[in-house]
Parts: C-alpha cells; sequence; structure tokens
C-alpha cells in the first residue's frame, strides 16, 4: 500500500521520553553512575531513592542531558522530542525543568542577585539573567505562578537574601513557568516548614496530573508527590531496584520514614547562672533594609542548647546569621557574647563560633579534598588559603574519624553529593572546638542514616558542654539533645523557654 502524503498520520504516543541504556558516568576519576538502564514513559512519575551518595542528583542531571556518559559501543540514552526519536539532549533539555539544591548555590555562587520576581521571568526568556526586558504577558505569567505558589509576598526580595526552603520555592515557580514536560526535582521539600511542604507536595501533585511528568529524589516516605507511580532505587550509582512504587518501597530495604534516634547521651544539665554566651537586644533588624527581625530580648546561657523554630520567611536564618556577628541590629540594639559587651574581632568571633549553612555550603565549590575542607576551619576561611602544621592537619583528621568520613578526606568535593558535603561542613564547623555551634538545617539532604549519624555526634558535643543553637523544620528530629525552644513568627520571637514549656504550649493550642 502507497503512501499518501495529502493524508496525516494518525498521533502516535511516544513509547518512551528517556531511555538509558548501559550507561556509565565518570567524574573526579570516580565511576558515579554505573550501567544505568530505565526507560521514562510518558505519564509516569518517578520517585528516585538511595543513600547520600548513592548518586541520586548526578542521575537527575544524566536524564536532562547536562552530563556525558562515557561512550562504549553497548550504551544508548534517547529522547522522544516532538514525536520524533533523538540521541541529542539539546531540545530535550529546553522542555525540562531541574530545580535542586546545587542551583540555588550556583545563584550564590555567581552572585546572580535578581529579586524572586526577575527569577522567575527568566525562566521564559533563556538563561538565567535578564538579558533584556520581558514582555508584559511574560511579567504576567511570572506574577501568576508566584501568586499561585502563594509566594507573591517574596516578589521583590532579592534571591540571594532568602533562605534555602524560601529559594527553591521560587527556583520551582521559574522552572514552570515555560510550562515544561518533564520537571525534575532534588530534593524539593528540604528547607520548607511543614506547612509549606503540605503546599509544595499538593501543588506538584495538581502540576503532575496537569501533564507535566515527574522525576524527583527525595529521602522521607512522607514526602513523595501524590500521583508517584514509579520509583527506582540507587546503591552506589547502581540501579539495584526499580518498578512501581509500592513493589520498591516494599522490597527495598528503605528507611524513609525519620530514623528512630540512636543511642544519645543524656539531656543537657539544666542551664548555669554563668555568663551569657550571646545575648540580643534590638528592636529591628534589617536585611536589605528592610525589617526582619523585631523586638528581641533574648539570651543564651551555658548548659542551655536552643532550637528555634518557625515558618518559612519568619526569621531563622537572620537570626542565625546575627548572632554569628554577619548582621548587627539597628542604632540602639545591643548584640554581645561571652559575658562581655566590648566589640568583638570578627576573625576571632569565628574561631569562637562555629557555622552551618546553607549559604556557607553554596561558597563550597572549587576542586578542594575533604581534608582540605574541614582543615580550613581553623583558618575561618572558604578553601585552605594558609599553611597549617602537622597538628592542625591531625585535628581535621580527628574529626573525619570522629564523624565516620574518612572515605572522604582525599575526594574532590565537587563529585560529592549534597548530603555529602553538608557532613564536612559540619566537621569544618566543629574542627575550632567552638563555644557556640550554630547550626542552619544540619539535617537537611541527609539520609536516614546520615541523620542519626549526625544526631549522635550533636548529642554528644552537647553532653560536652558545647553550646548549639539550631534551625529545623523537622523539630522532633533533634528535640532529644535540645533544653530550649524560641518560636519565631514573622520576625517577632512569641516564645521562647524549655522544650518541655514548649509542647504544653503546643498541646494547649490545639483544638
Amino acid at each position: 500500500m502507497k503512501h499518501h502524503p495529502d493524508k496525516a498520520d494518525p498521533v502516535v504516543a511516544p513509547e518512551f521520553l528517556v531511555d538509558l541504556e548501559r550507561i556509565d558516568y565518570e567524574a573526579g576519576g570516580k565511576l558515579l553512575l554505573r550501567r544505568i538502564s530505565w526507560r521514562l514513559r510518558p505519564g509516569c512519575h518517578w520517585a528516585v531513592l538511595g543513600a547520600n551518595g548513592a548518586g541520586k542528583s548526578t542521575f537527575l542531571r544524566l536524564v536532562r542531558g547536562e552530563l556525558w556518559p562515557l561512550p562504549s559501543s553497548r550504551s544508548r540514552r534517547r529522547y522522544t522530542v516532538d514525536g520524533r526519536v533523538t540521541t541529542s539532549p539539546l531540545l530535550f533539555r529546553d522542555r525540562t525543568g531541574l530545580v535542586s539544591g546545587e542551583l540555588f548555590n550556583e545563584y550564590h555562587r555567581r552572585e546572580w542577585d535578581l529579586t524572586s520576581r526577575e527569577v522567575v521571568v527568566s525562566g521564559l526568556t533563556g538563561g538565567h539573567l535578564l538579558y533584556h526586558e520581558p514582555s508584559d504577558e511574560q511579567w504576567q505569567r511570572a506574577d501568576e505562578l508566584l501568586a499561585k505558589l502563594e509566594l507573591s509576598h517574596l516578589a521583590q526580595r532579592r534571591l540571594l537574601s532568602l533562605s534555602l526552603g524560601q529559594g527553591k520555592q521560587v527556583l520551582i515557580a521559574r522552572a514552570l513557568a515555560s510550562r515544561p514536560s518533564l520537571l525534575l526535582l532534588d530534593e524539593p521539600c528540604e528547607g520548607l516548614d511543614a506547612d509549606s511542604r503540605r503546599r509544595l507536595l499538593a501543588m506538584l501533585g495538581r502540576v503532575a496530573r496537569g501533564g507535566t511528568q515527574l522525576v524527583y529524589a527525595t529521602h522521607r516516605g512522607a514526602e513523595l508527590v501524590p500521583g508517584t507511580s514509579h520509583a527506582l532505587l540507587l546503591d552506589q550509582g547502581v540501579i539495584s531496584l526499580q518498578g512501581p512504587l509500592q513493589h520498591v518501597l516494599n522490597n527495598g530495604g528503605l528507611a524513609l520514614a525519620p530514623s528512630p534516634q540512636a543511642a544519645l547521651p543524656a539531656p543537657p544539665p539544666p542551664a548555669s547562672q554563668g555568663a551569657f554566651l550571646a545575648r540580643v537586644r534590638a528592636s529591628q533588624v534589617n536585611v536589605e533594609q528592610k525589617p526582619v527581625l523585631r523586638e528581641l530580648d533574648w539570651e543564651v546561657l551555658p548548659g542551655q542548647n536552643w532550637l528555634v523554630l518557625g515558618p518559612n520567611g519568619a526569621g531563622k536564618t537572620t537570626l542565625l546569621r546575627l548572632l554569628g556577628g554577619e548582621l548587627r541590629p539597628q542604632h540602639g540594639g545591643t548584640l554581645a557574647w561571652f559575658g562581655s559587651s566590648e566589640p568583638r574581632n570578627l576573625q576571632k568571633l569565628r574561631q569562637e563560633i562555629g557555622l552551618v549553612s546553607a549559604g556557607l555550603q553554596a561558597r563550597h565549590f572549587h576542586h578542594q579534598n575533604g581534608l582540605d575542607t574541614v582543615a580550613s576551619g581553623l583558618l575561618g576561611s572558604v578553601g585552605l588559603r594558609g599553611y597549617l602544621d602537622q597538628e592542625q592537619r591531625g585535628q581535621a583528621r580527628a574529626w573525619l574519624e570522629r564523624l565516620g568520613l574518612m572515605d572522604l578526606a582525599q575526594r574532590d568535593i565537587t563529585t560529592l553529593s549534597y548530603g555529602q558535603l553538608r557532613k564536612l561542613l559540619i566537621a569544618r564547623a566543629m574542627v575550632t572546638n567552638p563555644r557556640l555551634l550554630l547550626l542552619d538545617e544540619p539535617l537537611a539532604g541527609l539520609d536516614s542514616p546520615g541523620r542519626a549519624e549526625v544526631n549522635a555526634i550533636l548529642a554528644r558535643l552537647a553532653a560536652e558542654g558545647t553550646t548549639l543553637v539550631g534551625v529545623t523544620h523537622y523539630p522532633e528530629e533533634m528535640m532529644a539533645y535540645m533544653s530550649h525552644v524560641a518560636l519565631l513568627e514573622a520576625g517577632r520571637m512569641v516564645f521562647q523557654g524549655t522544650v518541655g514549656q514548649y509542647w504544653q504550649r503546643q498541646a494547649e493550642a490545639r483544638p
């Protein structure tokens, strides 16, 4: 039968969007993905599961075509674009969105200091910066997305001033701006408070039902997107199991729920009446000339370990920046440390106060091994910029051993997963044996065993006398070794007291 060119061929649904067969990927001399065979069929939504370092983030970038496999006659990577099968990812990449903690870090590294509204509209103009004025229709699309995600209040805020959770929500809006056929998400809920997580998962469920396919990585079973149909389990760069979601959950030996607490030391003793470690009295603290914190009157005493809670945008990260000396109160406010109101040398202060945060992690992007990264904490530098003697290097090795991270000592940090780098930065913060340790979401990006491991270390530090001030959106995971809670709402500290008093307040607030 002859084909008549004037007759349209019937529309046939593509067999696959992405087809990977026997793919290997190498970086930094290390094979990160091995023998990857996987097919994304239309209408399927996949969860990518696995421990820290399993290769989840690398897998997502490989799927999008940002990474090139090792050449092999046995391997194949194909895409379906506009009904045609191609081995080039270029056109496919244009129809695909990717949101990750690393993308947020990229804005920090390159100092792309756009407003949230400009970031979202850049998803329609090509590139991360605005090289020309968007059209009225494009601005309207950006405003509609911000409103739909309940982010309009962030529209004029600079992305670099936002918390990790806020920043990732803005970047998700950016990825959705161009109506992608596939949305890739790396730990989309990390850094979000409980209400924001529920709203985001519900919104992603609606996106999936609307025809955009989702492939996302997560460590937590409670953060599976509604409508997820399939899952794959990565183990040291190899797909060990894949198939329908429930099959993988039942047979993968996964620990997706919050892990039970490891054997933790006894809770810290009651606070002593010694000199304060930090004291803040301020009517106002500004960021970008806008008030973020108001009417603060708070102090941290020896023997106290504070958990700072509150919704996204409440001012938690700003409070840690204040305690770390990075910000100052407005005129008339006071900020003091270690029992003295005298001005502190900032360099010395950084030896006495350790810090772990997403912003600090964003600055660690140069080639450097894990040992030097930890040792750089002794110099207060990002990167090892100075001479260290054998004793100092011994300190760094001791902390790597204590955290069980010696396997990362010689690894290039640019090849590490987000969670692996976070562990190294906790060791870096601890290497000076600080009197005060500030922790901005210290468990973010860690798998269940990793959270238990880091929690055990933090609990031991608390029992040994290091004072902790931590920010988290998962209070149940850190409460065992914290003695006090500070609750922020809209920039004001609406509660400060013991953990017991906090839970009593929560119980009384329930209907």
